[in-house]
């Protein structure tokens, strides 16, 4: 990808929907797809955390990471990190996946060392429940659907309206209950 065609924004939305509160990224990602956002921003989704996300993290001048987290604090409460502190979380179980995204970012710190520059931040809802099989988030997780927005949003320099906007979408926004509800 040339400079020219560098995505100004990219908001990576991890999670597996099929693992109950791990799909809180892609829940995210699919409220922000449902709102205009600001010219250069865009969604990308990624049910895992694998070396495919890489090519966002070298194409993208700005990088925000969505995704579950498993930290021991309060489900449902919204955090961001920096990521040179995701890189100092890299030996917790920090996020829901079998490489962390703290590796990942590391791996492309080796790959491109002039990374340091980056602006890479990681927005993640602590989750309650990851380890069950089901489609439905916590309450908890569900009820922090309208801060993780508001908070990325805010991130990628959103007017107030986009904002107030995007908080009726993810209010609104209920859980499926059956992969149905995404046309399966």
């Amino acid at each position: 990808m040339s400079m020219l065609t560098k995505p100004a924004i990219c908001i990576a939305c991890v999670g597996n929907e099929l693992a109950r509160d791990d799909g809180v990224g892609m829940r995210i990602g699919r409220i922000l797809a449902q709102v205009p956002l600001p010219a250069g921003v865009f969604v990308r989704f990624y049910p895992q955390v694998d070396l495919d996300l890489i090519d966002d993290l070298l194409s993208c001048r700005r990088l925000l990471l969505c995704d579950a987290t498993r930290t021991g604090i309060a489900p449902g409460t919204v955090t961001v990190h920096s990521w040179q502190n995701l890189t100092s979380l890299s030996r917790q179980p920090y996020c829901c996946h079998g490489i962390g995204l703290a590796d990942l970012v590391k791996i492309a710190v080796e790959l491109a060392p002039s990374t340091a520059q980056w602006d890479i931040h990681f927005v993640g809802v602590e989750a309650e429940t990851v380890d069950e099989y089901g489609t439905q988030l916590s309450d908890a997780v569900q009820a922090a659907l309208p801060v993780a927005i508001s908070t990325i949003l805010r991130m990628v320099s959103a007017s107030a309206e986009l904002i107030a906007s995007a908080q009726v979408v993810a209010r609104n926004f209920l859980a499926p209950n059956s992969l149905s509800a995404y046309g399966g």
